[in-house]
């Protein structure tokens, strides 16, 4: 397994931040006869957990340093918030980052903006985000339309963006952020949900964000669920669509809860991912 590639120009790197545990709890088909085989062919409990990363991820060409994604700082508790000290490892500083491209603005992508008192962790990046997923967080209207979100995550939301402030570009979905990097719309988990696809030499890598929390359960049961997606349907049907096409194709992926870099295959009903080796691509 490897977790850094080659793609053209560019390098792309995982930063892994912390793991957690997914069990039925947050996806709650999982409570299921299918479930339970899935975990027990996996040499887990009969109900899980499985335990599933949240990554950063860097993206470099030439001296130009980005990130996708920023982890999740301290919002999921002490065991998180280790991006910094993984784009350390690699050689890296906070510093050098000149942009950050978030996928959609949940807790755990972008908790990792801030250091500990609140200011900005990157302080020479700006922040590139899909227009519509920034107009639903931001939008003071948002927490009395839509009741089911927490009021903590619009907060958590502002707080990590304030810092940032007259340095954050919203783009639409599907657009260019510069030659070779694009948004891929990816709606359902979020409003504006949205995968980055790297393209040079050739090759295609798509960082699909959190179309998939768990690769054992959902590639297995695409129409399966997590707790978090704000529109479970839309998620899904994303979900499949995107795991049918991927199927027929040479396009690498990497995922926010995915270990490791890899491609679709089908197989059976549902889909897995066949990791690519050191020195295989």
């Amino acid at each position: 397994m490897i977790d850094n590639i080659q793609i053209g120009d560019f390098t792309f790197a995982t930063l892994l931040d912390g793991v957690f545990p997914c069990g039925p709890e947050l996806i709650q088909a999982a409570a299921s006869t299918e479930g339970e085989q899935l975990f027990l062919g996996a040499g887990l409990p009969p109900i899980g957990p499985s335990p599933e990363p949240i990554n950063a991820f860097v993206l470099k060409r030439g001296n130009r340093l980005w990130l996708i994604d920023a982890g999740c700082g301290r919002q999921l508790g002490p065991d998180f918030g280790k991006t910094h000290a993984a784009l350390e490892a690699l050689g890296y500083k906070a510093e050098d980052v000149e942009a950050i491209v978030l996928t959609h603005l949940h807790e755990d992508h972008i908790g990792g903006l801030l250091t500990d008192d609140g200011a900005a962790a990157f302080p020479n990046a700006r922040i590139i985000v899909v227009s519509e997923e920034l107009a639903f967080w931001t939008d003071p209207t948002s927490p009395a339309k839509n009741p089911d979100e927490a009021q903590a995550k619009f907060d958590v939301v502002q707080s990590a963006l304030k810092p940032y402030e007259g340095k954050i570009e919203s783009v639409p979905a599907d657009s260019a952020i510069e030659p070779g990097v694009r948004f891929v719309a990816l709606f359902g988990h979020s409003p504006g949900h949205c995968g980055v696809l790297i393209e040079g030499g050739g090759q295609k890598l798509l960082m699909w964000g959190d179309i998939a929390h768990s690769t054992l359960l959902q590639l297995a049961y695409p129409h399966w669920s997590i707790v978090f997606d704000f529109d479970e349907g839309m998620a899904a049907t994303t979900r499949r669509k995107l795991l049918a096409q991927l199927a027929k194709e040479d396009t690498l992926i990497a995922g926010s809860h995915v270990r490791g870099i890899g491609r679709i295959r089908s197989k059976e009903d549902g889909y897995v991912l066949q990791l690519i080796e050191p020195g295989i691509a």
